[in-house]
């Protein structure tokens, strides 16, 4: 079982706040503070232990798709695309797409070949949740790769 990692604090303060459609609403203020982190978890499901983690330092805040050719992908939110060993997270394979990542990757088959596709781009909001990325590219583009 493999899981996106987000360790971080915040202070949430209760205040009037106007409702913005797209942006998340706390009904209030969210600060979060700068010693954040992430990680791409394997967890042994019989056990429920830690397999592995391959530790990043902005918090992983897009799904997780693992093959069944023993391979786990991850986008990160400064925008590269990971290709993990299912066994033992060693990263394999690193592309940077040019924005961030905070959707889901998926698999799928033409022809008997395999294909990756993986939505990019953070939108308007990426201040509150993973300040550590401001100036990031905020594009939008699906990117999608072969495996052979």
């Amino acid at each position: 079982m493999y899981a996106p990692i987000i360790e971080t604090c915040a202070n949430f303060k209760v205040l009037p706040v106007e409702f913005k459609e797209g942006l998340p609403y706390y009904g209030g203020e969210a600060t979060t503070h700068m010693d954040h982190w992430g990680a791409v978890r394997a967890f042994d499901p019989s056990t429920g232990k830690e397999a592995w983690e391959w530790r990043n330092d902005k918090p992983m805040v897009a799904s997780v798709l693992a093959t069944g050719g023993d391979l786990v992908f991850a986008g990160e939110p400064t925008g590269e695309f990971n290709a993990y060993d299912a066994h033992t997270g060693a990263l394999l394979w690193q592309h940077q797409t040019g924005s961030g990542h905070h959707s889901n990757p998926v698999s799928y088959s033409i022809n008997g070949k395999q294909y990756i596709a993986v939505p990019v781009g953070w939108g308007g909001w990426v201040k509150g949740f993973a300040p550590g990325t401001l100036g990031v590219p905020r594009g939008d583009a699906l990117v999608v790769y072969s495996l052979s």
